[in-house]
């Protein structure tokens, strides 16, 4: 059986690629596995209410409040029915109880920035070309598997994304939520002179792809690009407005606009003209979907507050940083119009104590253990000075500080241990890095849960379901071992996940296995 639901609990079961889909599908519905197929395709039935109350945990709702101490959630179905006091509440008739007495119950998490087949390797591509929907939903039940109920996918292969999310939005496996925006518009894909197609040969660090054969790397760039790629720079904004209106037809969930570029140095230069990027935020609002930007700059940032996102993604990471008056005096009153505007920031690129110290500490026995590790990590080791961290955290604080509403974005997503090391954001680990990382610049703990669930779902338009732990949202929600808003690292303490009011069986996660990576090894392996 590939997912059944045993005294409540969401348990796939390992992987099988002769029957999964039918397997999930019967099960999805209430029936048996040897049920037939037209058995499989019966709706279910509308008249069944499955009720669950977590009993006796703190309850930590991002909203705002204080935590609510020795409290009840009833759930029903899959939205949460009341969030009281445990001597406040009086359970209906068959209600299950689960005694989560000194636990902590907080809202599923919420990635903002996720890739889920990303990989910096040449080899991944062409070698997994054909099997990226199973990686992206093998990813996203990683995803879920460590407390991410939600997640983002803002740069990837369009139709393979796609099919991922509906697989998992019709039931058909066990994953996280997830919101594809494919190509981050005006870039091209892996190969192109943004990504790959600029990286040095050193076979370490970011692998170049000059090898592969020029047709597979522009079969693989259209994957990405679908139409909303470079091509865009040569139109009129009338021609870029009604392009995207089509692409945004094809059944994205948001869209990404590069503001600058990606990987074009040593200052990555402006994309779109201001008509161009209004043209690009009107087509988005008139279908109705969440608008954010991509920049690397100080310049792309104005240009990009101008038109006014939803969701800034990494806008504290510049290729060159502010340094003269002029340009910090800008900076702060970017903040301060950010924060007027209320537009949600993602920042990228946190640093942390512990990586830092591998960085500094690295040494010859390290290198003989693990070569390959080693020629990463000595690759960065330049620009990973003590002096250097000082001044990314220092960059980090200010962004801290202006008081913009942040929303926990990571760029993380799968490897393939047998493509060799990476040393990026690892599925299922950097959210958590990410998070300790802005604890350690001093952002308190509770904001950094608000960051991570509630500010999440309102970016993308989602608060009036998800984000809070609030009667009527859906039951996204962690249990947990220890409180998270007195330490961030607490997160980690995951006792259960129930998503849209299921308990997930965490220790069968994933079922889909396409690569192999483990994301509880200590950083950076």
């Amino acid at each position: 059986m590939t997912r059944q639901t045993i005294h409540g609990t969401l348990r796939p079961a390992p992987w099988r690629p002769a029957t999964w889909r039918h397997d999930l599908l019967a099960v999805a519905v209430g029936i048996s596995v040897g049920a037939t197929q037209a058995d499989a395709q019966r709706p279910v039935p509308t008249n069944v209410a499955t009720r669950v109350a977590l009993v006796g945990a703190t309850v930590i709702s991002a909203t705002g409040a204080a935590p609510m101490h020795d409290a009840t959630v009833l759930i029903e179905g899959r939205r949460i029915v009341s969030v009281t006091p445990r001597n406040a509440t009086v359970l209906p008739k068959g209600t299950r109880v689960i005694d989560a007495t000194g636990k902590f119950i907080t809202p599923g998490l919420i990635d903002a920035n996720v890739h889920l087949v990303l990989m910096i390797t040449p080899e991944f591509y062409v070698k997994y070309e054909e099997r990226m929907a199973d990686i992206a939903v093998q990813s996203a039940q990683v995803a879920l598997k460590y407390g991410l109920t939600t997640v983002m996918d803002s740069w990837g292969p369009l139709d393979e994304l796609l099919k991922a999310r509906n697989r998992i939005s019709r039931g058909e496996v066990v994953a996280s939520r997830v919101l594809v925006a494919g190509n981050i518009v005006g870039l091209g894909g892996p190969f192109s002179p943004y990504f790959m197609g600029t990286y040095d040969l050193r076979g370490t660090d970011l692998r170049y792809g000059g090898w592969v054969h020029p047709m597979i790397q522009s079969r693989i760039n259209a994957m990405w690009e679908a139409g909303a790629g470079p091509e865009l720079l040569a139109m009129t904004p009338e021609e870029v407005g009604d392009t995207i209106s089509a692409y945004l037809r094809k059944g994205p969930d948001f869209l990404k606009v590069a503001v600058s570029a990606h990987g074009i140095g040593p200052v990555e230069p402006l994309m779109f003209s201001t008509p161009a990027l209004v043209a690009l935020r009107r087509a988005a609002s008139d279908a109705g979907k969440p608008f954010q930007t991509h920049t690397f700059s100080l310049e792309s940032l104005r240009e990009a507050v101008a038109v006014r996102p939803q969701l800034l993604q990494h806008p504290n990471v510049m290729s060159v940083p502010p340094t003269t008056a002029r340009q910090r005096r800008m900076l702060d009153s970017l903040l301060a119009e950010i924060k007027r505007l209320g537009i949600y920031s993602a920042p990228l690129m946190i640093p942390l104590d512990a990586q830092q110290a591998v960085y500094e500490s690295w040494n010859v026995e390290d290198r003989r253990r693990d070569p390959h590790l080693a020629a990463v990590i000595q690759s960065r080791q330049p620009g990973m000075t003590r002096e250097s961290f000082a001044a990314r955290r220092e960059a980090l604080q200010t962004w801290i500080r202006s008081g913009v509403k942040f929303v926990i974005g990571t760029d993380q997503g799968p490897e393939a241990a047998e493509l060799g090391p990476v040393v990026w954001g690892r599925m299922g680990r950097r959210h958590f890095e990410v998070m300790e990382g802005l604890q350690e610049a001093g952002m308190p703990a509770m904001d950094i849960v608000i960051a991570a669930t509630r500010h999440g779902a309102e970016a993308y338009g989602l608060a009036d379901s998800l984000g809070t732990v609030q009667a009527g949202k859906v039951a996204d929600l962690l249990v947990l071992d220890a409180d998270p808003s007195v330490d961030v690292r607490n997160l980690r303490r995951i006792h259960q996940v129930f998503k849209a009011g299921t308990l997930v069986d965490r220790t069968l996660l994933p079922t889909v296995r396409v690569l192999q990576w483990d994301p509880e090894a200590k950083w950076p392996r």
